[in-house]
């Protein structure tokens, strides 16, 4: 069965800035561990100094033919529910769909691990705390308004779908107790994942996991992890994508 637990914050990919024009990016981005950083940044709230206040635009690449007729508009749906959610709604974001070989160059590139991965999330701005941004120093420049990039690797999603149905069958058939429950492996997006075998349906719940990474969200220590998988259930279930009662028992 394929770890559940493979998403994963970066840097923005340089091979993205060549083959997706519609990024924008300011000009003093800075490294830092595994995150991304601005100097300039903002926190929820209207575009001060931008007419009209106007929603953030939300792009969508679509550049894999393993879902040929995934429906774009839900998934940009998707992403405008999670984002009022958040907090951010005057904020652009954009959405690459891709395929094993792009995914694998972009992790190589910005995380040295030559594999693909199901997520990748790449934040345009540096975290106060987890959801919350700072205020940015350019307020009247639309292009700050960013929460940043994501890249799902549709391919592996599929395979993913088809390793736990398989998993799922053969505990079916032995006479062994799988108790869910009992696992940590199985909170939040992952444990919500783990009995949904339609790959479209858990692209939707993989942009709850990438889009808790854009406003800062992190799991590397326990504490964060915690926090993180709770509000991940929360808004699973504020989407409907989760059992409210499975959601409690955490």
């Amino acid at each position: 069965m394929l770890p559940q637990t493979s998403f994963h914050i970066s840097r923005i990919p340089s091979l993205i800035l060549r083959s997706a024009t519609t990024i924008r990016m300011p000009s003093n981005y800075c490294g830092r561990g595994s995150l991304l950083y601005s100097s300039s940044t903002r926190l929820l709230g209207s575009k001060a100094g931008v007419p009209g206040n106007p929603p953030g635009e939300i792009v969508l690449e679509d550049y894999q033919e393993a879902l040929p007729n995934i429906d774009q508009d839900r998934l940009k749906r998707t992403v405008e529910q999670i984002r009022e959610i958040l907090g951010y709604t005057t904020y652009d974001l954009s959405l690459y769909l891709v395929e094993d070989e792009l995914m694998q160059e972009t992790n190589l590139e910005t995380r040295g691990m030559n594999k693909p991965t199901d997520i990748l999330s790449f934040p345009f701005h540096e975290p106060i705390e987890p959801g919350r941004l700072q205020e940015p120093e350019f307020q009247n420049i639309p292009d700050y308004f960013s929460l940043g990039e994501m890249m799902i690797d549709v391919p592996y999603v599929i395979r993913g779908c088809q390793e736990d149905s398989e998993f799922d069958n053969q505990q079916q058939d032995s006479d062994l107790v799988y108790d869910d429950n009992n696992s940590e492996e199985d909170r939040g997006v992952s444990g919500a994942m783990a009995t949904v075998y339609d790959p479209e349906e858990r692209i939707h719940m993989l942009l709850v996991h990438g889009m808790l990474h854009l406003v800062g969200h992190d799991h590397e220590q326990d504490d964060e992890y915690e926090l993180m998988v709770q509000k991940e259930e929360e808004i699973l279930i504020q989407l409907g994508m989760m059992d409210p009662a499975k959601g409690n028992q955490r």
